[in-house]
Order: structure tokens, then C-alpha cells, then sequence
């Protein structure tokens, strides 16, 4: 359960507070993509483990290898090789490709290496044709499709190392995944499942009528005004990790369960950046409830129906709610899991929940004891 004050830290194309409707009213919503890369970021600079999603790995190479000493156009022809050599395409006149990759921050330096290996072959292909304003040269189709077996040819020599090169995966990209339609070796299913956020209340965005003033105007008039949308609320936010899963993408149990451990502070504590300057979003979660099952399960069903109040605030009979339907589903299921427990700064008796912790460092250092048990015993079934 997490609190957010008046804010906008998640807004669709129109600046508007996300918002869906369930259990018939509207909610406020924020994606997860967008705290998933909230998340993301912070944990790959605790870890020490960079990644970059790009649409211009092709420019990055092109940049490092002028840095190098090649000439522009050698070096452009460098970067337009490696991605060909993938199977993708890059702009005629920017280079820029027609997807994102995500990647591991090394692998630029990695095919710049590999463009000096194979330094003859690309400073011999061409470059796209452009006519008298910059822009790419119309051909026909019979022209489109000769240049592309033409180059697929001239790049087909490079096409392994490009790809063993470009398929390299991080800890963040093993968790989260990535998928890549026209490649599928390039795709990673992702070991982490995340929900979009809601609140567990009806709610609606605010408007804001705001002024700028124009401190050198001779007036006191506004130099600037304009309205902006906000919202406040107390959010559901659910994630599951598939440990095994994680555990096998990896190879190794130490390494797997510390990014797990790493992976679960930094998205409870962290918050998306949108409007952070003006509303200081900056919030931690005042219920956190962790466990560990065969199978993942979201407790979203037990705010179907919103939570109303008469002005008490909304927290704590959200927490009664949880723990209530908690308890039914585990009656309902059969099974608690193999451990649970909680941690969070209300005073709310709760029995559904599992053990209670003093601090998020218990909760998550015996959550990792109750991973390390559940492991070992599916290791000697």
C-alpha cells in the first residue's frame, strides 16, 4: 500500500493523471512501465550494472569510432554495418532504426572492437544514396530489394559475432525481459511480473490553474498562465519475481538472490520521476507484505470494490481490507504459501499477512532466509 500526495508522477498523451475504471468507478492509475523503469534505473546504479534502450546504437558506434581517429564516413559505415549485419535496418539519412534495442552499456565499445577487426570489409561497403536536400534517394521496389540482398551480402560475414554481441543480456534485462519480434533470440522472458498501480478508492484528477509572472514586465501581469492536471491517492501495487526462473537465467543462486534483494528495496522505495520538481512526490510505502508461493498471486481483487471514508483517510481501511481478503483467499485456496510476513509504519492488527517485521531490512532479509529454505527443498525433491 502506497500513498502519494498531490502529484503527477504518471501522465497520458494528454497530461493527464492515468486513469482506469474497476469495480465501476474511476481510479487513478500509474503504469507499470512507468515504475518499472523508475525501478530499473535505480537498481542497475546500485548494482553497477548500466543498460541503455536505443533506437541509435548505430550513431553510438559511428560516435565511438571517430573518437577512435576513423573518418565520419568510414565510421558511419561501422555503425549502419552492425546493425544490418542483425537483420535490421537503419535510416537512410539518420541511421536510426526502426526499433529499440535494450542493451548492456558495454556493448557499444564491444562492436566498435569488432569493427576494427573487420575494418577493410566495412570501409569498402556504401553509404545510402541522398539526394540535393539530405533525404534518402526514391527507389523502386526492384531497387529497394536488390540493396537489401546486396547488403546482407556484403555483411553477412559479421552477422555471428554481431549477434553474439547484440543478444548479451544483463541481470535487469534477465529480470525484467525484452522482446524483439523480428529476432526471438534477442527476447528474454522476464523473470519479474509487475501490475499497473491503482487506488484502491474512486478518484479523479484536479485541475490547477497556475501563473508565471514576468519579473521584467513594467505590469504585474502574468507572463504565463495555463492549467495542469494532478491527483492524489492510496495505490495497490503488486510485483512477483519467478526465483527459479531468475535462478536458471543467471547460473547462479548468490548472484540471482542478491539482485532479487536489491530488485525488492528499490521498487518499494522508489517513486517515478513525472512532476517531481513541482509536487515532490518523493513517498515510501506505509504497508509492505511479501511472500513466497509455487505460484504468484495478486490481492487486486479485494479493492474491486472502492474504499469509501468518512474523512479518517483511507490507509488504514485499505490495510483491513488486504489482510481480510487475504485471509479468505487462503481459506478459499487452501494454501498461505511457504512463508509470509509484513512490515510498515500503521498500527493495524493484521492475521492474514504472516509475520510482522520492525523494518523493511527484517522483512526482506527473512523473506531472502524463506527463498534460500524453499530452493533448497525443491532441490532434493
Amino acid at each position: 500500500m502506497h500513498t502519494l500526495p498531490y502529484s503527477n508522477v504518471n501522465r497520458d498523451g494528454l497530461g493527464s493523471p492515468k486513469s482506469c475504471i474497476y469495480g465501476g468507478t474511476q481510479r487513478i492509475r500509474v503504469s507499470s512501465q512507468s515504475w518499472k523503469r523508475a525501478a530499473r534505473l535505480e537498481l542497475e546504479r546500485r548494482i553497477d550494472s548500466p543498460t541503455v534502450r536505443t533506437r541509435q546504437i548505430a550513431v553510438e558506434v559511428r560516435t565511438m569510432l571517430v573518437e577512435q581517429g576513423w573518418s565520419p564516413d568510414d565510421a558511419r559505415r561501422a555503425g549502419r554495418a552492425v546493425v544490418e549485419a542483425y537483420g535490421l535496418t537503419a535510416e537512410d539519412d539518420t541511421d536510426i532504426t526502426k526499433v529499440l534495442l535494450w542493451l548492456p552499456s558495454t556493448v557499444t565499445r564491444d562492436l566498435a572492437d569488432l569493427a576494427n577487426e573487420h575494418r577493410d570489409l566495412i570501409t569498402a561497403l556504401p553509404l545510402p544514396e541522398l539526394d540535393a536536400g539530405g533525404k534518402p534517394k526514391r527507389l523502386s521496389k526492384a531497387e529497394r530489394e536488390a540493396k537489401v540482398t546486396a547488403t546482407k551480402a556484403a555483411v553477412s560475414s559479421l552477422a555471428r559475432p554481431v549477434t553474439q554481441i547484440l543478444n548479451q543480456r544483463s541481470s535487469t534485462i534477465a529480470l525484467l525481459g525484452r522482446m524483439l519480434a523480428d529476432t526471438p533470440d534477442h527476447t528474454v522472458d522476464g523473470a519479474t511480473q509487475v501490475a499497473h498501480a491503482f487506488t484502491v478508492h474512486e478518484a479523479a484528477p484536479d485541475f490547477d490553474y497556475f501563473t508565471a509572472v514576468d519579473d521584467l514586465a513594467p505590469n504585474s501581469g502574468a507572463g504565463h498562465l495555463a492549467t495542469a492536471e494532478f491527483a492524489s491517492g492510496t495505490f495497490y501495487r503488486y510485483c512477483t519475481v519467478n526465483i527459479a526462473q531468475f535462478v536458471d537465467q543467471l547460473g547462479d543462486f548468490g548472484t540471482a538472490l542478491d539482485v532479487i534483494e536489491a530488485w525488492t528495496r528499490t521498487f518499494l522505495t522508489v517513486v517515478p520521476s513525472g512532476k517531481a520538481n513541482s509536487t515532490a512526490a518523493h513517498t515510501t510505502p506505509d504497508l509492505v507484505y511479501l511472500a513466497v508461493r509455487t505460484a504468484p498471486m495478486s490481492l487486486a481483487g479485494g479493492f474491486e470494490k472502492p474504499i469509501y471514508t468518512n474523512g479518517d483517510g483511507y490507509l488504514d481501511r485499505a490495510v483491513s481490507t488486504l489482510d481480510n481478503y487475504t485471509q479468505r483467499l487462503h481459506r478459499f485456496l487452501g494454501d498461505q504459501g511457504s512463508w509470509s510476513g509484513h512490515s510498515g509504519t500503521t498500527d493495524i492488527d493484521t492475521n492474514g499477512l504472516g509475520t510482522h517485521y520492525a523494518s523493511l531490512a527484517d522483512l526482506t532479509a527473512h523473506a531472502s532466509e524463506a527463498v534460500c529454505g524453499a530452493m533448497s527443498a525443491k532441490a532434493t525433491v
